[in-house]
């Protein structure tokens, strides 16, 4: 019980990080996340894009069935940037992409059993009710 109130207490967390400190700055633009893309020379289209991944991300974090697969999702985001800040940033700014892999590592490991049922359930071989 006492685990599922702080595996709670950390995907709200990680939802409300994900939303305030990615999403809404990439999804309106803001200058500081449009240099960021600009320098990986993509387009904005990836800014745009990474932007609904950790809206979608953080969404998925607060429902009981797809906190788990949110998570792991959330981990390749920020894995991405933060091999972004370390290639075209000598590492300025890998902190905060980096701090946050380690609650999303653990709230895959504290959900895992709903990500296997998840799979399971995708793929034909569990109870799908």
């Amino acid at each position: 019980m006492a685990l599922e109130v702080v595996l709670w207490a950390v995907q709200l967390y990680v939802a409300y990080f994900m939303v305030t400190v990615g999403a809404i700055p990439a999804l309106t633009a803001d200058s500081g996340a449009k240099g960021v893309f600009q320098d990986i020379g993509l387009g904005l289209w990836l800014m745009y894009l990474t932007g609904a991944l950790e809206l979608l991300g953080a969404i998925g974090l607060l429902t009981p069935w797809f906190s788990g697969l949110a998570a792991f999702g959330l981990i390749f985001v920020m894995s991405g940037a933060c091999i972004t800040h370390l290639t075209l940033h000598d590492g300025k700014g890998v902190e905060t992409p980096a701090m946050i892999l380690i609650p999303l590592v653990l709230i895959v490991i504290g959900r895992w059993s709903t990500v296997k049922k998840l799979g399971s359930w995708l793929t034909g071989g569990g109870n799908r009710r």
